[in-house]
């Protein structure tokens, strides 16, 4: 999880409070002065729908690296111009002047990105992301209005977890007029922004992505950290009604389908530790996957005499001041604990099994302008344009870079041309990030290609390192002794705080409870432990009524989390309805539509660098196959969800 060190900040504003009175013209001068060059001149066109915008010399570069590429690669003078022409369309929204392309078409809105990016994309995108400018820009616009639902008398949905998916469902379930509960272990909602509150845990995507559709926020900075992230997701179930459907501190141990009143049997624990029986006609897991700790099992484990945890349980009030610390893992939680502890100890030391590929960070911990957080508040056309750009840069833009090319002479430092592009890019930056400490370089600088781990963003990580009390330990650890740890050529490390940043049970989707389906099938067994496969990620055969989200290869290779669960249950809420018209008490995917699905999968992942044999990452199981990301690029995986195709389900 690249989640960070909890920092006090002002609390975000109510999403109510996104729409508030009109800037003035010299607040608005001021924010556009500051403002994204190319999302203005999306406004400016669409403002005024002069075609002399979309042609050069306004037409803004491409973008390199993940950074928001303010500038658009123009000159000074034509930025200028840009922004001028801004806060006067700006200024004439805000009186009441409707825009000349009130909702850009599919083919208007690929046009657009094409210039807004400085880059082709391609038609096929014009459906979706018309959608989602309307999503943000207009969200009552008549083409996002979803059909009306009559569910049957009685029925009910159980949900599991209130993290980013839970209220995803609440907020749909609500609209539907679904009676529904939502099941949660811990006592608060937020899922794993609840869970995690190591010192560094916040966000490597930025807050403005990070958003659901129908929850906007002003957010303090350009990556919010975990403080402010968990107040946010509490806030929202709140707003949208679901808080008061949840059951905090209740357990679910298990679920069993009855294939008598074709519904389900949730057996939990309560807070007082009894057990109880629960009934819904629907079960929707919204369970997470990286919130199950791994801990290796070494000797000594049990002999050590400080204080040992994995970085998911950090300790409330851990005094770190003057202590010997000793971190295992460089994952994105170690990357985010270690800077934040570095100047605090008396030494770090940082066992590495193997080094990670790292992007610059642009604007880490960088506080967004009041007068820019107006702006995205006061003008929903800046904002969509804004999120449109994210959206792209962190998404399908990236995507292209992983498939393999069969031709590419170099395939074992990159899988093509581009991926290559992106290694010699990152292999500067860190080259230049270490700096004097030749010592750290081959340490530090990957041999396998970009993307195959999750690139990590740099949050003071090679500045930590630098540091005379920090060690970076090329080796794994081979044993734990009373006094620290023991590397795996034999060296001592004595330590205080051991700190296992050693990941997740990633691949084992739904193991925090027993769930049972036709005849009794396990879950477990119909997936072999570790080898997960369902429908869209979303149903299994011989599993009626059970749905997830964020199910095996759903997550997105690079994009929006958010907006993948808001995907995903707007396609539950649609075979929901069919089966309410078509008075249908159960579904299930069919066995052929699963194994057809998953044969694109592994096809597709088969072409894409997470299947390249110089890593190893989380996102395979114990026997290679990937099974945690999709490998569609995010519009392909949009279209296999857009319509609730009940013939690739079993109707019971």
């Amino acid at each position: 999880m690249q989640t960070a060190s909890p920092v006090t900040s002002a609390t975000a504003t109510e999403s109510s409070q996104f729409n508030p009175d009109g800037l003035s013209e010299s607040e608005v001068r001021t924010a556009v002065s500051i403002a994204n060059v190319p999302a203005l001149l999306m406004v400016v066109y669409q403002t005024t729908g002069e075609e002399k915008w979309l042609e050069q010399p306004y037409r803004p570069t491409r973008g390199k690296g993940l950074g928001d590429h303010d500038s658009g690669g123009l000159t000074e003078e034509i930025q200028e111009e840009i922004r001028q022409a801004a806060v006067q369309a700006i200024l004439d929204f805000q009186a009441g002047v409707k825009p000349a392309i009130e909702a850009p078409t599919a083919e208007q809105t690929v046009r657009m990105i094409s210039v807004c990016m400085g880059e082709p994309v391609a038609d096929q995108y014009g459906p979706m992301l018309s959608l989602e400018l309307a999503r943000r820009a207009a969200p009552n616009a008549p083409e996002l209005a979803l059909p009306p639902v009559e569910p049957p008398v009685g029925f009910n949905v159980i949900v599991i977890g209130t993290g980013v998916a839970g209220i995803a469902a609440a907020h749909q379930l609500e609209d539907m007029g679904i009676d529904y509960i939502i099941l949660e272990k811990q006592p608060e909602a937020g899922g794993n922004w609840w869970q995690n509150t190591y010192p560094g845990a916040g966000v490597d995507t930025p807050s403005h992505l990070y958003s659901f559709s129908f929850a906007k926020n002003d957010w303090n900075t350009h990556f919010e950290l975990r403080n402010e992230l968990q107040e946010y997701f509490g806030r929202v179930l709140k707003e949208v009604g679901g808080n008061e459907r949840v059951r905090y501190n209740t357990e679910v141990l298990a679920a069993t389908y009855d294939e008598t009143s074709r519904g389900w049997h949730v057996e939990v624990r309560n807070a007082d530790g009894s057990i109880e029986t629960l009934r819904s006609n629907v079960v929707i897991s919204a369970v997470g996957v990286l919130n199950r700790p791994v801990t290796p099992n070494l000797p000594g484990m049990e002999s050590f005499r400080g204080t040992s945890f994995h970085s998911a349980n950090w300790p409330e009030g851990l005094e770190v001041e003057g202590k010997r610390v000793a971190i295992v893992g460089t994952g994105a939680s170690s990357m985010q604990i270690t800077p934040a502890i570095a100047d605090r100890v008396e030494h770090l030391t940082v066992f590495q099994r193997s080094p990670q590929w790292v992007a610059p960070f642009e604007k880490f911990r960088m506080p967004i302008p009041t007068e820019l957080r107006r702006l995205l508040q006061s003008c929903p056309l800046y904002h969509s344009w804004y999120w449109i750009r994210l959206f792209w840069q962190f998404g399908d833009k990236v995507i292209e870079s992983l498939r393999v090319d069969p031709e590419w002479e170099h395939p074992e430092r990159s899988v093509n041309a581009r991926n290559d592009a992106h290694r010699e890019y990152f292999t500067r930056y860190i080259t230049a990030q270490v700096g004097d400490r030749t010592d750290l370089l081959d340490k530090v600088m990957p041999d396998y290609p970009p993307f195959g781990k999750r690139i990590l963003l740099d949050n003071g990580w090679y500045e930590a390192l630098r540091r005379d009390n920090v060690d970076l330990v090329n080796e794994s650890v081979a044993a734990v002794t009373e006094t620290g740890l023991v590397s795996a050529s034999g060296a001592e490390i004595d330590a205080d705080i051991i700190v296992w940043a050693t990941g997740f049970e990633a691949a084992r989707f739904v193991s925090s409870l027993d769930v049972r389906g036709v005849d009794g099938l396990s879950l477990r067994e119909a997936w072999n432990d570790d080898d997960p496969r369902a429908y869209l990620g979303v149903s299994v055969p011989q599993f009626p009524n059970f749905f997830m989200l964020g199910g095996p290869n759903s997550f997105p290779g690079s994009g929006s989390f958010m907006f993948f669960m808001e995907v995903q249950m707007r396609y539950i809420r649609g075979l929901l309805t069919k089966m309410f018209e078509q008075d249908i008490a159960a579904i299930d995917a069919r066995t052929d539509a699963t194994e057809q699905y998953n044969e694109l999968v592994d096809t597709t992942h088969a072409r894409t660098v997470w299947t390249h044999r110089g890593m190893s990452t989380y996102y395979r199981n114990s026997r290679g196959r990937v099974v945690f990301v999709m490998p569609f690029l995010n519009v392909e995986y949009w279209e296999m969800t857009r319509r609730p195709d009940l013939e690739n389900y079993t109707v019971r």
